[in-house]
């Protein structure tokens, strides 16, 4: 599912600002990042197998604004840089029926826009995010932790955990399977109502290596457990789940 490429590729985001820190050294009016990789993550949430996929890494930003194929387009209202909170207007995840046979019947699921927030802190060594997002598929809200280290004047190394909770019509969106759905499945799937709760956590690890003033690079590795509705779900047909991931970007 996109969704699981486009979290990858958020969390590789956290990093460009490093990358941009050491590549200029000082911060410009505009910070353009362009660049792309591949990641192997699940076909869909809960999905037994895993896919390539290309991740496109574009940002933009002009001050408090910023907009891009991963971040959205938002207003971060601080003026701190250890401290980021501000708005932003991204897509909903989608899924698609044919992603994969077991989600037969279930059918499409939609791109749709999502309204959110996001609050963001850096004590360093520490950092926390959170955001909150909410669309016509339901709500749901993100908190991680974590600790970066420098590694060498060009290298940083960042590990943290995330957790995700989701209200019962976000849920039951993604992870929910009505009894119309169950029927078109020919009897594979059981009908299920999903409820309110914790969605999941993931550990996580990053390493950014800048090659020089423009050019860099970010690996990761995560691993996604899946928790309550979402693992119970007759959707799902794997608990935990591993993603591996790899971009190059270039900053002006």
């Amino acid at each position: 599912m996109k969704k699981l490429a486009l979290l990858i590729a958020s969390t590789l985001l956290c990093q460009v600002a490093f990358a941009e820190d050491n590549a200029t050294g000082e911060q410009s009016d505009w910070n353009v990042v362009l660049g792309g990789g591949i990641a192997s993550t699940p076909r869909y949430e809960g999905s037994a197998t895993n896919r390539l996929r290309f991740i496109p890494l574009i940002n933009v930003q002009n001050g408090h604004f910023f907009a891009g194929t991963t971040r959205g387009i938002g207003y971060d209202f601080s003026d701190d840089k250890n401290l980021q909170y501000g708005l932003r207007l991204t897509l909903a995840p989608y899924r698609r029926q044919n992603a994969d046979a077991h989600l037969n019947g279930m059918g499409d699921i939609g791109t749709t826009g999502e309204l959110g927030g996001f609050l963001n802190a850096r004590f360093s060594p520490w950092y926390v995010n959170s955001g909150l997002a909410a669309s016509s598929h339901g709500t749901r809200l993100e908190l991680g932790v974590g600790y970066e280290t420098r590694l060498s004047a060009v290298d940083q190394l960042r590990a943290g955990v995330d957790v995700n909770w989701a209200n019962i019509k976000y849920m039951q969106t993604y992870f929910g399977v009505t009894a119309a759905q169950a029927a078109a499945s020919g009897g594979v799937l059981t009908a299920f109502n999903a409820s309110s709760g914790l969605k999941d956590y993931t550990v996580k690890v990053n390493w950014t290596h800048n090659y020089s003033k423009t050019w860099f690079s970010n690996a990761g590795i995560s691993l996604k457990q899946l928790s309550g509705s979402a693992q119970n779900s007759p959707l799902t047909m794997r608990r935990s789940a591993d993603s591996v991931s790899f971009v190059v970007g270039y900053h002006f």
